[in-house]
């Protein structure tokens, strides 16, 4: 969750805000847009044989409906209010288009340009009548870039727009951004907890569980879903409750978009509130210190106050250490008083910002409402506690990547407060008794095959204390049993009574 975007060249960079008026440095910048408790994800289909479903896909060329030759797409085209558009049509190649650049060279079959809940079940249905697998789309920000696959039909759902609210409940469609929905509910004084990217999708971030500055108050995104309009793999259109086809209900409160095409997302909201907004920063070689610091805090810390660490590489073998805190207005010094007592250490520098809610959505953004698209390469790891070993991990990882000229980084983000009021087995987001998850990342002009080298290091030295990882963070090559834990078999279980056709590649990306 990349959540606060620093002037400085290459500085680090997550999502985050950045003072206003100030320019931002490119790698910063580009992090700003990912966002860990931020970032919609894009996910893959569970895979039959155990193969990783990410693997699995790109070997589907072979199947029915793999090449578009004997695909009268025109007959589609007569039967939607959207658009089709293939390889040749001059829309193509924007239209295939995802956040991360690295994925430019994938060719969908298909991306179908959505306008109504008809065109999603007339896709669908198209879709199998000729043997093609289907990817969903939203925001486009997936880490594994799963909506943008080859040889698929990407049905984007961008076009399926509206937010409103009553009741205490907003009712959103999926082709929303977060920015976006944080823009409509504030003129009704509310929210939902999300994450800070401002165009990742609200859909693809639900339904991978959603992490965010609000998670220790009010529990992650899926947390506040209270219901859901979705078309099934085979084309029937389902409400999807506690009462109504609950194990769906369950199966999309955190287990991904595997399941179908949600076409509508009903939340309990929040009071949308002002903040403080406090950015610390700490010596890089006391980092590990920092760390140790900031879990003792969390121990007594209101579950109003909420905060994350960034530890960047500075390229040169050396590390620079700052954190984001976020707590009610007006309560910022107090706050950064008490964390700062927890870890032992008076800070660099502290700055405090007091904003009302959407200013402070708009700062933890980076400033603006949209970001550029970027290069990037991510992964992550869940910790069951971080232990002097477990921190002494993360320290040397990115020490050797920085030595060797890396300019990454790692963030780390709670997992604690109200995310841990649900079970883990009341819904597929699985890590409801964890400390934190540690995410790695490296942005363009890192190249992208010395990232993955360096975040693939990363987790087989991280292997022995990781629990797993968090799906919105899909990676290329996993197997997906890393992402759900003890959650895994009831989601094969019920994405093999919905989607026994495995038609559905990847859904929902954030």
């Amino acid at each position: 969750m990349r959540n606060h975007v620093q002037a400085a060249e290459m500085k680090g960079g997550k999502e985050g805000p950045a003072r206003a008026g100030n320019e931002f440095s490119r790698g910063t910048f580009l992090r700003s847009l990912i966002g860990a408790t931020v970032a919609g994800a894009g996910f893959a289909a569970l895979s039959r044989s155990g193969e990783p479903a990410v693997a699995q896909a790109q070997s589907m060329s072979g199947l029915p409906g793999s090449t578009s030759i004997k695909t009268d797409w025109n007959d589609l085209r007569s039967r939607i209010a959207g658009r089709v558009l293939l390889g040749g049509d001059p829309g193509f190649p924007a239209a295939k288009q995802i956040f991360n650049t690295r994925f430019d060279d994938r060719t969908p079959l298909a991306v179908v340009q959505v306008a109504t809940v008809e065109d999603v079940r007339t896709a669908i249905c198209f879709a199998a009548q000729h043997g093609i697998v289907v990817a969903a789309r939203s925001g486009g920000h997936s880490y594994a870039g799963v909506s943008s696959a080859d040889d698929v039909m990407i049905i984007d759902v961008r076009g399926l727009r509206g937010v409103s609210y009553g009741g205490g409940q907003a009712v959103v469609a999926p082709g929303h951004t977060l920015y976006e929905v944080y823009q409509e509910l504030d003129r009704y004084g509310q929210s939902i907890p999300t994450g800070m990217c401002p165009d990742v999708g609200i859909a693809g971030l639900t339904l991978g569980g959603g992490l965010g500055f609000e998670s220790r108050r009010y529990g992650v995104t899926c947390d506040r879903l209270t219901a859901a309009t979705m078309v099934l793999p085979d084309g029937t259109v389902t409400d999807v409750s506690a009462t109504s086809r609950p194990d769906l209900f369950w199966a999309i409160r955190g287990g991904g978009p595997l399941f179908g095409i949600v076409t509508s997302f009903t939340f309990d909201t929040i009071p949308a509130t002002p903040k403080d907004l406090v950015r610390l920063t700490f010596p890089g070689d006391r980092a590990g210190e920092v760390i140790a610091g900031w879990t003792q805090w969390l121990q007594t810390a209101d579950r109003a106050q909420w905060a994350d660490i960034s530890i960047d590489a500075d390229g040169n073998g050396a590390l620079d250490c700052w954190m984001q805190l976020v707590c009610p207005a007006l309560t910022g010094g107090p706050a950064a008083a008490a964390l700062a007592s927890a870890i032992g250490m008076v800070p660099l520098s502290v700055e405090i910002d007091t904003l009302g809610h959407i200013d402070a959505v708009r700062y933890l953004a980076g400033g603006c409402s949209t970001q550029p698209r970027a290069s990037f390469t991510n992964g992550s790891d869940v910790v069951e506690e971080l232990t002097p070993d477990a921190i002494g991990r993360i320290i040397q990882s990115l020490t050797t990547f920085s030595e060797g000229g890396g300019t990454g980084w790692v963030q780390i983000n709670t997992l604690d407060g109200a995310i841990r009021d649900t079970a883990a087995e009341d819904t597929a987001f699985p890590w409801r008794n964890h400390a934190a998850l540690v995410e790695w990342g490296a942005y363009q002009p890192i190249p992208p095959e010395v990232a993955q080298a360096w975040v693939t290091s990363s987790h087989e030295l991280f292997e022995s204390v990781s629990a797993g990882a968090y799906a919105n963070y899909l990676e290329p090559g996993d197997a997906l049993a890393r992402y759900y834990g003890d959650n895994y078999d009831r989601l094969t279980e019920i994405r093999r009574c919905v989607d026994p056709g495995n038609r559905i590649f990847s859904v929902l990306d954030g």
